[in-house]
């Protein structure tokens, strides 16, 4: 019988407590549970009834930056669709788009709950504003989004992604935009890799909200993204001079 990789992974996760992952990813996951910002407590049991999608579509697609393969080409991605799976509690059915270059590939696949943590501090708005805030934490979330097979560039994303959330006294959750504000902000990073079908080559390749994970001397940004001169013919070309001309968009 033929296992879909989706569903060897569902079932390393329900025997391990964690798929395998991409190393890069792997270390990732490990740091993230690491920071002593966060609450030792499991709580992925109590929030698989509960759905991430609309955090995870928050993103505004101008200020997602990604890169793919050691040069920090440029890949633009944008999640078009995502749905919890009622028959698998804390499993999520994706669809979206990528763009490297002028080639614009479509995708399907899976987020998979893996890991959900609360801060030990209590949300904070800018300046000490009032904020519905009551709690605030991190989701940890394995993905694999597959481009269509049969296309000389398609290949397969793989990767934890990590996304922080708050909750305010009704227990509704939120994209957690309480710190945009401040200089280091990001939030849906994704860290993992990207392998060809045709070649089976494999490439790092990062992307997220307002800054780029794991990115090296790519982002010369203090209070923004900012990516270095050396790279702006990597598909960088929009941010030469400081600027950003925001692309139309082309997942339309």
């Amino acid at each position: 019988m033929l296992v879909s990789f989706s569903t060897k992974a569902a079932l390393v996760f329900l025997l391990t407590g964690v798929a395998t992952l991409p190393s890069e990813s792997e270390q990732y996951r490990r740091q993230v549970l690491a920071s002593s910002d966060l609450k030792p407590t499991e709580l992925s049991r109590q929030y698989t009834a509960r759905s991430f999608a609309p955090l995870w579509l928050h993103s505004d697609p101008d200020l997602v930056f990604g890169f793919i393969g050691d040069g920090y080409r440029r890949l633009q991605v944008k999640l078009l669709t995502i749905r919890p799976d009622a028959q698998q509690p804390g499993r999520y059915t994706v669809t979206g788009k990528a763009k490297v270059g002028t080639n614009i590939t479509g995708f399907q696949g899976t987020f998979v709950l893996l890991h959900v943590r609360e801060n030990k501090a209590r949300p904070r708005a800018a300046d000490d504003m009032p904020t519905k805030a009551v709690k605030a934490g991190i989701a940890l979330v394995e993905y694999e989004l597959r481009e269509p097979e049969g296309q000389p560039t398609a290949g397969v994303f793989r990767g934890v992604l990590c996304t922080q959330w708050y909750q305010d006294r009704h227990g509704k959750l939120y994209y957690n935009d309480l710190q945009n504000y401040s200089d280091n902000y990001e939030n849906n990073q994704f860290v993992g890799t990207w392998q060809s079908y045709k070649t089976g080559q494999v490439k790092r390749c990062n992307w997220g909200d307002y800054r780029m994970p794991n990115s090296g001397d790519f982002d010369q940004g203090a209070g923004e993204f900012s990516p270095q001169e050396k790279y702006w013919a990597n598909g960088w070309q929009a941010f030469k001079g400081g600027g950003y001309q925001r692309d139309k968009a082309w997942w339309k």
